[in-house]
Order: C-alpha cells, then sequence, then structure tokens
C-alpha cells in the first residue's frame, strides 16, 4: 500500500505502508484504528477475601489491588488524517478530487508508559433476620486514581493562566496558558485524584407468606467506576513530545499542506524533547480538569415474584439508575463565529484564543477537554413469566418497557485529541437526548420443546428426544442523530445538526426513505441546528431463531449429534440506520439491513 508522500505530497510520512484518509459519506482509506502499532500490557493483582458465620449473621469482608500497565508505540496521525467533507466546494468527493481537504490532522508518531493503580476494599453483613426475611448491608471503598504516563508526558491548560500571560517554567518556549509535570501545582496525572470513595448498599428479601412461592425483593447500591487506563494515552500526543497539530483547510492542499505554515513542515520533530524545545503553531491538546470527580453510579430496584400451580413463575420488577460525573469531552478553543468575516479557512484565526492573544494564541488549535458533567437516567419496568423444565418444555418470556436518558456522548474509553461532543460547546443542555440504547420497548420469548419417548422401540429410536430450540425477539428502534456534515457554524468542531422544519418521518418500505430531507435542512451560517442529538428513532426490529437438535447415543463414551440451525427463520427484513448526514445525496434513506434467512447444519461425533 503507497502513502501520501509517494502519491506526491509535499510532507514527512513516518510509516512507508499506510493511509488515513476520509472522503464524508464517500469513502474511507485507512483509518486512526488501524494505524500500525505495537502494545504490550500487563497486570499485576492482590486479593484475599474472609468469611465469618456467627449466629444469624454471614460477615464477608475483603480487600484487592492492581497495578496496571500499558506501553504503545503508534504511529497514530504521523503520516496525517485528511478528511473531506464538502466544505470548500459543497461535494466532499469534489473536494477530494481537487485535493482540498477540510482539515488536516498530523503529528508525530504517539509513544506512552501508562501505569495506574487501583485499590478496593469491602465489608458486608448478610443477616437472616427471620425464617421470612434476610437483608444485605454492606459499603466498599474504591477511591479514584486517575493513571498517568511514566515519563510524566502529558500538558494541563488553564485559561485564566493563558489571559494572564503565565508560562511554564519547565519548557522555556512553551505558549501561555499550557503546563507540564514539574510546574507548580500540576500532578503527575494532570487530573484530580480522590481517596474518597465509600459506596454503602443494601438489599432485602422478604416472603410474605413464609411459603417460599413468593418473595419481594428490593436494593440500593452506589457504585464508583475507575477510570480506563488508556483514557490519558492522548496526553503524549500533545506538544513538545507528539507535537499534533490541526490544520483547517490548509492553503496548499493535499499536495503542499505545509504552504504558508511558520517554519515550513516541523516533522519529524526532535525525541526526547529538551527543555527549550519549539512548540508548534495551530497545536492540538487533550486536557483535564485538576478537579476531576469521581465516576459513580446509583442503582435500586423492587420485584415481586410468584410462583403458580403448573411450574410457572411470573415476576414484576422496577429498575431504575442513575450515573453520575460520567465523561464527555468538549471543545476550550471553538471559533468564534464574525458576521461577514468568517469562512472555514480563517478558522484558526476566529479561534477563542486567538481572538483574546493572536500571538500566543497561534500556538493552539483544538483542545479537547474532559467534561465530567455527564449524567444519565435508566427507569423501566420489567414483566416476566417463566415455565420450569417439564412436561417436555420450558418457556422464558420477558417484556420491557423502560427509558434512558443523557445528557451529552460519552467518549468511551480515551478522551481523544478532536472529540468534542457537543454541537455547542457552551451549552452542554444542548444535547440532553435519549441514550445510544435507549430501546422503549424490547421483548424476548425463548422456548425449549423436547419430543416424548415412544413406546415403539423402532420409533422411538429415531422421533424422540429431538429438541426444538426458539427465540423470538422484537423491539422498538434505536435512537441516531442527524448531521448537516458541514461546518455551518463555523466553530470548526463538525457536529452541527439541522433545522427541524415538521414531521421528518416518511418510513415508506418500498422506496426505503425512512426520513424526508425537506423536512431537515441545513443550519443557517453561524448557528446551531435544532434537531436534537439522538432525536430520530430507527426501524424496529422482529426476529425468530430455531434450532433443531438430537443426541443418538452408539455406546457409553460414543455418541453422534445431528443439529439444524435456522438463523432469521421467516426470512424478515430487519433494516439498519438510514444515512444520517444531510450532506449525502442518500441522506435519510436505508442502504442496508441485517442478515436474511441462514442456515446450517452441523454433525458432531464423540467418542
Amino acid at each position: 500500500m503507497p502513502n501520501i508522500v509517494s502519491l506526491g505530497s509535499n510532507m514527512f510520512n513516518a510509516y512507508p505502508h499506510f493511509i488515513d484518509l476520509t472522503v464524508s459519506n464517500r469513502f474511507v482509506v485507512g483509518g486512526g484504528s488501524n494505524a500500525p502499532a505495537t502494545f504490550v500490557r500487563n497486570t499485576f493483582q492482590y486479593a484475599d477475601d474472609m468469611d465469618l458465620i456467627r449466629g444469624r449473621h454471614h460477615i464477608m469482608f475483603g480487600a484487592e489491588m492492581l497495578a496496571m500497565q500499558m506501553d504503545e508505540v503508534n504511529i497514530g496521525i504521523a503520516n496525517g488524517q485528511w478528511t473531506f467533507n464538502g466544505s470548500l466546494t459543497g461535494d466532499a468527493n469534489a473536494d477530494f478530487l481537487i485535493g482540498r481537504p477540510n482539515l488536516l490532522s498530523v503529528g508525530s508518531p504517539v509513544v506512552v508508559g501508562l501505569r495506574q493503580r487501583y485499590y478496593g476494599a469491602y465489608v458486608q453483613d448478610d443477616v437472616r433476620v427471620s425464617k421470612k426475611l434476610n437483608v444485605h448491608v454492606g459499603v466498599r471503598w474504591e477511591p479514584s486514581l486517575p493513571g498517568h504516563d511514566e515519563f510524566g508526558r502529558g500538558s494541563h491548560f488553564s485559561l485564566p493562566a493563558f489571559i494572564a500571560g503565565q508560562h511554564s517554567a519547565v519548557y522555556s518556549n512553551a505558549p501561555a496558558g499550557i503546563f507540564f509535570n514539574g510546574d507548580a501545582g500540576i500532578p503527575k496525572s494532570f487530573a484530580g485524584s480522590s481517596w474518597s470513595g465509600f459506596a454503602p448498599r443494601v438489599g432485602l428479601a422478604y416472603d410474605p407468606s413464609g411459603k417460599g412461592t413468593q418473595s419481594i425483593r428490593a436494593s440500593y447500591g452506589i457504585y464508583y467506576e475507575t477510570p480506563k487506563t488508556f483514557t490519558e494515552r492522548d496526553l503524549a500526543a500533545s506538544a513538545p513530545w507528539g507535537n499534533s497539530i490541526a490544520l483547517t483547510a490548509p492553503a496548499g492542499g493535499l499536495s503542499n499542506p505545509f504552504q504558508g505554515y511558520p517554519g515550513g513542515n516541523p516533522y519529524p520533530a526532535p525525541y526526547p524533547p529538551a527543555a527549550n524545545a519549539a512548540f508548534p503553531t495551530s497545536g492540538s491538546y487533550i486536557n483535564f480538569p485538576l478537579d476531576l470527580h469521581h465516576m459513580s453510579h446509583q442503582q435500586w430496584n423492587l420485584s415481586y415474584q410468584r410462583q403458580l400451580a403448573g411450574n410457572w413463575m411470573v415476576s414484576v420488577a422496577y429498575l431504575g439508575s442513575k450515573a453520575t460525573h460520567l465523561r464527555a469531552s468538549r471543545e476550550q478553543n471553538p471559533a468564534m463565529y464574525i458576521p461577514g468575516a468568517s469562512t472555514v479557512a480563517n478558522t484558526q484565526q476566529r479561534r477563542l484564543l486567538s481572538q483574546l492573544n493572536p500571538a500566543q494564541g497561534a500556538f493552539y488549535s483544538k483542545i479537547t477537554l474532559a467534561d465530567d458533567g455527564l449524567n444519565s437516567n435508566y427507569n423501566g419496568l420489567r414483566i416476566s413469566a417463566q415455565h420450569r423444565f417439564s412436561h417436555h418444555f420450558t418457556v422464558l418470556s420477558v417484556y420491557t418497557w423502560s427509558h434512558c436518558t443523557q445528557n451529552a456522548e460519552t467518549y468511551g474509553n480515551r478522551n481523544g485529541l478532536g472529540g468534542a461532543s457537543y454541537q455547542n460547546p457552551y451549552n452542554r443542555n444542548g444535547d440532553i437526548a435519549p441514550c445510544d440504547f435507549d430501546l422503549r420497548q424490547n421483548s424476548a420469548t425463548s422456548l425449549v420443546y423436547e419430543v416424548p419417548r415412544f413406546t415403539n422401540r423402532a420409533v422411538d429410536q429415531f422421533l424422540s428426544h429431538w429438541q426444538l430450540g426458539s427465540l423470538f425477539t422484537r423491539h422498538t428502534g434505536f435512537p441516531f442523530t442527524p448531521t448537516t456534515g458541514v461546518d455551518n457554524s463555523l466553530t470548526g468542531l463538525g457536529q452541527d445538526r439541522p433545522n427541524v422544519l415538521g414531521n421528518p418521518y416518511v418510513r415508506n418500505a418500498n422506496s426505503l426513505v425512512w426520513v424526508d430531507p425537506a423536512m431537515l435542512v441545513p443550519n443557517a451560517l453561524g448557528t446551531f441546528g435544532n434537531a436534537g442529538f439522538n432525536s430520530l428513532i430507527g426501524p424496529s426490529f422482529v426476529n425468530l431463531d430455531a434450532n433443531l437438535s438430537r443426541y443418538f447415543q452408539i455406546r457409553e463414551r460414543q455418541r453422534f449429534e445431528l443439529r439444524f440451525e435456522f438463523f432469521n427463520l421467516f426470512n424478515h427484513t430487519n433494516y439498519n440506520l438510514p444515512v444520517t448526514s444531510r450532506s449525502s445525496s442518500a441522506f435519510g434513506k436505508i442502504q442496508s439491513s441485517g442478515d436474511p434467512r441462514i442456515l446450517q447444519f452441523a454433525a458432531k461425533f464423540t467418542f
């Protein structure tokens, strides 16, 4: 595979056989997750638990310690991450054909040695209060200890320090506002730790009749989430180590991307950096708040189960949960819209820091800040019926009616360069929406039936003991977000959503048009669209899988098994989500579906 340099681009490539290029709604070559890389992971664990029974009490306590390591060498965006989205000509493919990317992200290879510690301890008491009532009470301690790079690679950006013109004492050429491990008040993890983190939990199980045919169960608990070791990975992608930069609509295009860049092409950059290392203009950074909160999750439930005649059991349950201080990301240095003077090409000059201080602001492009203000709420009603295996069959049927909301999109396991979550970086609540997995109605029914034995030996040999299994599932559609695909807000974020004029749904299964483009129009220049995040619902899902199997016992240690499996037995078409980008000519159209009917046959001989 060639690289951009071999195709004629005047730049440096760190690896000869890799391209990372996206033409929106057209095609993708390579991709960041496909970059050549080496990962070495080690985890060291110590854990001990003890049980103590005294009368009605069953006391459990224990502790755990983990030491986690991850070393990485990754090409990342060192060959350039090229994006063409139609911002310059109105068509992404046209932008590509004339060699005019709307964004080039590029840096040195990423080298990190991430380290993280985890400590936890707990105590719990299971109390048999009476024959009818059991109570469980406990507490767990889990401090929040963000990971760090063993060589202190990383930085912290402070807007007040930038405004005050304060500079780092560690790197003499660093621009105002950026500080490093070794500067006053900057921890090695570049984020706040918390040694508190006590999580109580309580539960009960009550048998109203005392006969074992009914139960009432309730519980409440607080649980803390440990940050993933990979979260801070992109700290090493910033200057003066990775020296990542973001060039919006570079004047020289694909052929000469550093045309007009101060000092010319800055790559390859010296490594390791000296104390007087030069810092690139238009540098990209990630940032963590020094008072980073501990992620927590509350769960509660109340349920009633009853056993009925004939081995049937029914259950009704209310389930609730609330997650607090989950992590999204927002842009700290967006471009400011200036009426009559704003274009994609002058994004860098319009960024907040460039407006506040043009000389120092020129060193910054995107600054992705971890935002720990993400909350989510889930409430659900779950009804189930179960027939335990008897009379040759078992059945389990579950129906859930639920709703989940969130006020932002989490960034997963990593706060990445340029990974802003919000359309408007100053309005987190503008993204309050259903969760990605919000299925309002969801049902599943499984059945296993075994053919009984026959009195006739020959008939019994071939027809008995066949097992028929099936799984029927049905749920409402997943939510999805309409986007414009272009930067009409001129913020440099690429998160624009369209304006909704009316009912957007068509849902025509014949034409495969799900959404009417005329009802979702691009936002005006310098504005944000009123379409909500995850505001549209995709097609529903219906499916039946089945299988037929039988064991033939030959001798004591030998048997033969036949198995027939039928996936999507009725060959029902389950449509995938439609095209979500307004800049695509196929916007609102369904272009793919789930698997058709698939038949599978297997035979196995065991000896």
